[in-house]
């Protein structure tokens, strides 16, 4: 038990100097791109894997590399992530209406809480060899392509019109915008597609980070690094880089390195929930990846 406290404290700590090392805008786009590679995994783990194998693509398990009929290659040493201990415990359950109490006795029901967390172990594409036919079809290469990136801003305006009122306008400075008051989205139509579809993934991550963090505190440039920063992941996703757009607009936002290591979950959390909704949608051919 002392031993695997002892791997689970080293890997906390190995997070904490990888957040640290975070320093400039370089290395927060290096970040940023892992996660478009691995947008369902925890900022931890993202962390861990870019620390212990900078060039991964796609990791999974010993089990799940043997079900897509490849095998980890002999003498190849895992990976170390952190999993969660599940345990069911027994709690009162929550009424429908919450605003009705009375004493009758309360309905029990189970549920699944996280009782702490273990070492486990995946290997990255590179570790393994054998049958390539299952393995998952990321979109690349599709920067370029007017055509494709006009399907791509078409589709993407259809799924996010489906959530917020979206206005496609002229005659303004700003490449787009979000109203908090009225959650109305706008995009400047004269830009070109890639343009139109980093802006439009910008104002959907801020109307997104609103809706989890409505603390009108929090500082614009804040605000403004983690839309950026789930643009680029997104785009990235779709096959579309902006790393030279975002690169100078995080840098115009960033007045502390440390700021970005605190904003690191909000963006894995934002993206990862963009990422997996396009995944769902006919219009988008992703491939979910699902951590284990």
């Amino acid at each position: 038990m002392s031993n695997s406290m002892d791997k689970v404290k080293s890997a906390l700590e190995r997070i904490e100097n990888g957040l640290a090392a975070i320093n400039t805008d370089k290395d927060w786009i290096r970040y940023l791109t892992f996660c478009s590679s691995f947008y369902n995994y925890s900022y931890n783990n993202i962390i861990l894997i870019m620390m212990q194998r900078p060039n991964a693509t796609f990791v999974a398990g010993y089990r799940a590399w043997q079900k897509m009929n490849r095998y980890v290659k002999q003498g190849e040493n895992g990976i170390g992530i952190l999993c969660p201990c599940i345990r069911k415990v027994e709690a009162f359950k929550e009424p429908d209406d919450k605003n009705v109490y009375h004493d009758a006795e309360a309905e029990k029901e189970v549920k699944k809480v996280i009782a702490g967390f273990k070492i486990g172990y995946v290997f990255d594409l590179s570790q393994t060899d054998g049958d390539d036919s299952m393995l998952p079809v990321l979109v690349r290469g599709l920067a370029g392509n007017s055509e494709q990136e006009k399907a791509i801003y078409e589709a993407l305006l259809k799924y996010v019109s489906s959530r917020y009122c979206v206005q496609e306008v002229t005659g303004m400075s700003a490449k787009g915008s979000y109203n908090i008051e009225t959650q109305v989205i706008t995009v400047r139509s004269d830009l070109q597609y890639q343009q139109k579809i980093k802006s439009l993934l910008h104002e959907l991550c801020h109307a997104i980070d609103f809706s989890m963090n409505p603390d009108m505190t929090i500082p614009r440039n804040k605000r403004e690094l983690i839309a950026e920063s789930c643009a680029f992941v997104v785009c990235l996703r779709l096959g579309i880089d902006t790393s030279s757009y975002s690169f100078s607009y995080l840098k115009s936002w960033l007045k502390d390195p440390k700021e970005l290591g605190e904003i690191a979950d909000c963006v894995q959390k934002i993206s990862s929930k963009i990422i997996n909704e396009l995944a769902e949608s006919s219009d988008f051919a992703f491939s979910d990846l699902v951590e284990e």
